[in-house]
């Protein structure tokens, strides 16, 4: 596993399609000693996600509260199609699974799932996210 715990995104990355977004984003986790096995198993939950009609919802546990900042409302990520809490979901995943998805949240063309991702992996990881190029706010 890197020594250095920073992740540095290319904002620019964002406009690229799917396939070139996970690739770096799995390059990215592997530097930090993440498996092929973990990065299937994000597959997984992506896809449980899905059939649940969960994107939209803090599945990592963090918010924007509506102009304050963020917050750990980790009772917010229920699916109102289901049922299904894909927060307590993704919590039984195991860390390296977890970490993994966060990783390829920080890739993704949707704010709300960067700034979440950024926010579990520094507050439940010790990572510090860096995001440079086009658009980039660096906080």
């Amino acid at each position: 596993m890197a020594d250095d715990k920073t992740i540095t995104v290319n904002t620019a990355l964002f406009a690229h399609n799917a396939e070139e977004k996970t690739a770096e984003a799995n390059k990215v986790a592997k530097s930090f000693g993440i498996s092929d096995k973990a990065l299937a198993a994000v597959e997984d939950f992506k896809k449980q996600l899905t059939d649940n009609n969960a994107w939209d919802l803090p599945f990592m546990g963090y918010v924007n509260e509506d102009g304050y900042g963020y917050a750990y409302v980790p009772d917010r990520a229920v699916s109102p199609t289901t049922g299904w809490d894909a927060h307590k979901a993704f919590k039984e995943l195991p860390e390296d699974v977890q970490t993994a998805f966060a990783i390829r949240m920080l890739f993704t063309h949707r704010d709300v799932d960067r700034y979440g991702a950024d926010m579990f992996l520094h507050y439940e990881r010790g990572f510090v996210v860096r995001f440079e190029g086009p658009g980039s706010n660096n906080y």
